[in-house]
């Protein structure tokens, strides 16, 4: 899906192409099985309601670790992660599908240093915002 791209045609709050990520009991059955998932929140249904949310909550550190597959979706490997930081608004639920987008928020050279900043978000069906990303990116020429 990626394409090898120059550093001076990327675009400041140029859009991240996004991805949709369908959180299948399946998808997350595997997930926990995994990890060995011990917290009932993400496998145990009543257990969740219990506590006052909808259905099962799918991992947060799952969900999170999708942002970097967004990355290198559009960028391939022309570019290494240097920084990511998570911060979690809303759960995302069994049976939800989920879409990530993004937009390049800043580029500069420092220090000889190529470096991107993104925000990535992820969002539910309603577009009620799930998680947001910011992402520090090193980007590395073609050879």
């Amino acid at each position: 899906m990626s394409c090898a791209m120059a550093f001076d045609d990327i675009r400041e709050q140029g859009e991240i192409p996004p991805l949709e990520i369908d959180f299948s009991p399946e998808r997350n059955q595997d997930y926990c099985q995994f990890v060995d998932e011990i917290n009932p929140l993400h496998f145990d249904q009543e257990y969740a309601r219990s506590l006052g949310y909808e259905d099962i909550v799918v991992a947060g550190i799952f969900t999170a670790s999708l942002f970097p597959k967004v990355i290198t979706d559009w960028m391939g490997m022309q570019a290494r992660i240097e920084k990511m930081q998570v911060k979690f608004e809303s759960p995302a639920y069994l049976n939800e599908t989920v879409t990530y987008r993004g937009r390049m928020t800043r580029k500069a050279i420092e220090e000889g240093v190529k470096r991107l900043e993104c925000e990535v978000w992820s969002e539910n069906a309603d577009g009620e915002r799930l998680a947001l990303a910011a992402i520090t990116l090193r980007f590395l020429e073609e050879e």
